[in-house]
C-alpha cells in the first residue's frame, strides 16, 4: 500500500490519504478536529458520544487522522489491508463504551473495561499469527511457554504466517526505530494449506481476524495474552512486512 505514494518528498495531505486509501479501506480519512476546550466548573470534562473516535467511524464511516503523523499514516495503511477487521474492532470498541455512557453527555470513565483494553491492545500492538491448524496446538504451547524458536521452526516450515497487524508495531520497523519490542499474539487457525503470496495471506488473515472479533468474549482477557518478539526470529518470511516482492503492505 505504501508504494501508492512512493517519490512523495513531503508528507501526503489527509485528502491524499484518503484520495489514495478509501476505497480499499471502506473508510474515508478526514482531518482530526481540535478538541473542545473543557469548560469550567457545572459540566466540566462532559462529552458527547458522537463526537467519539469509534462513533466517528462506526457511526459516520470516517477516521479522524492528524496531518503529518506516522502513527495516523501507518494506520490508515493498515486499515486499507485489513478492512473488515478494523471496521468489526471499532464497531465493537463503539458498542462497548456506548453501552457505558448511554446516549446523554456525560465524563468519561475513568478508566477502560479489560474489553476495552484487550481490542486497544489488539488494535495497537499485535501480531497476527496464520496457521494451519494442525499445527495450531503445537504453536500455542509454544506460546504459552515463550518458545521463540519453535514458532519460528513453524513459520520457517510454512506451517505459520506471522503479520503485523498493530498500526503502532510499524512504527518500530522504522529506519529510525529499534525495534526490541514483543508484539500481542493473535493465533488465527485456519483449515487447509496456507497461501503462498503475500496478498493471499492479508486476505485469509483479515477474514480470520474479522470472525474472531466478532465473536462474543473474545480479546477480553488481556492477561491472557502471549507475544512474540518483533524481530527476525518471526518475521522472516514475512514480506509482507518489509517490502519485499510480493508484499501488500508496504509492497
Amino acid at each position: 500500500m505504501a508504494v501508492r505514494f512512493e517519490g512523495a518528498f513531503d508528507w501526503p495531505s489527509v485528502e491524499a490519504v484518503d484520495e489514495t486509501l478509501s476505497e480499499a479501506a471502506g473508510v474515508h480519512f478526514r482531518l482530526q478536529p481540535p478538541r473542545p476546550r473543557r469548560r469550567r466548573g457545572r459540566g466540566r470534562g462532559l462529552v458527547d458520544p458522537s463526537s467519539l473516535y469509534d462513533a466517528r467511524i462506526h457511526v459516520e464511516g470516517w477516521v479522524p487522522t492528524r496531518a503529518a503523523s506516522w502513527h495516523d499514516f501507518l494506520n490508515a495503511l493498515v486499515w486499507a489491508a485489513f478492512p473488515a477487521s478494523k471496521r468489526a474492532l471499532h464497531a465493537r470498541q463503539h458498542r462497548a463504551l456506548s453501552a457505558r455512557l448511554g446516549d446523554a453527555p456525560r465524563a468519561l470513565p475513568d478508566r477502560r473495561t479489560r474489553e476495552q483494553d484487550g481490542l486497544a491492545l489488539l488494535d495497537e500492538g499485535s501480531l497476527l499469527l496464520l496457521a494451519v491448524e494442525p499445527r495450531a496446538p503445537v504453536i500455542a504451547a509454544a506460546l504459552e511457554a515463550r518458545d521463540v524458536s519453535a514458532v519460528q521452526n513453524e513459520i520457517s516450515a510454512g506451517s505459520a504466517v506471522a503479520l503485523v497487524f498493530g498500526h503502532a508495531l510499524y512504527e518500530s520497523l522504522l529506519p529510525d526505530e529499534r525495534p526490541s519490542i514483543w508484539a500481542m499474539v493473535a493465533l488465527l487457525p485456519c483449515p487447509g494449506p496456507l497461501p503462498t503470496d503475500g496478498e493471499g495471506c492479508i486476505r485469509l488473515a483479515d477474514a480470520r481476524l474479522s470472525e474472531r472479533i466478532t465473536t462474543p468474549g473474545t480479546f477480553s482477557q488481556p492477561e491472557t495474552f502471549r507475544s512474540l518478539p518483533l524481530d527476525e526470529r518471526v518475521l522472516c518470511g514475512a514480506s509482507v512486512l518489509r517490502g519485499e516482492p510480493g508484499g501488500e503492505l508496504f509492497g
